[in-house]
């Protein structure tokens, strides 16, 4: 526009303050549940919680595993309110994708970081049930 080449840009619309991004992301083995009852390792990334452009909802979040070297994700899966995760022996969360209907796991090298996304996912689902 004339006249203001060299004006303040305007601020960014704000964003959802949920949920938090996980400050550093915590890395986490990705297993999948094979046909034989054995787990195959899919490697390691670093796990978020964020919201993916164009979702239909705004309280619509994804659990993501980003491969820390080429940055592609290695999982996104859309966090559901229903009672479909687990975890295991403080470094362990699992859960059977409704849509995909694979039984997934992460493998967090602390208990730390396994209850800092734990809890994240909770504060999702949360957000997400009606009675919230």
């Amino acid at each position: 526009m004339p006249g203001k080449k060299n004006a303040e840009p305007e601020p960014a619309p704000a964003t959802a303050a949920f949920p938090p991004q996980l400050p550093p992301m915590p890395r986490a083995k990705v297993f999948r549940l094979n046909d034989g009852g054995g787990w195959d390792d899919y490697g390691a990334g670093l796990v978020t919680v964020d919201y993916l452009e164009g979702l239909a909802s705004a309280h619509e979040a994804v659990l993501a595993v980003i491969d820390a070297e080429d940055k592609e994700a290695m999982l996104l899966h859309r966090i559901t309110p229903d009672d479909i995760y687990r975890r295991h022996r403080g470094t362990l969360i699992s859960w059977s994708d409704p849509v995909s209907g694979m039984t997934l796991s992460l493998s967090f090298r602390d208990a730390a970081a396994c209850s800092d996304v734990w809890d994240t996912i909770c504060q999702v689902q949360r957000k997400l049930r009606p009675d919230s």
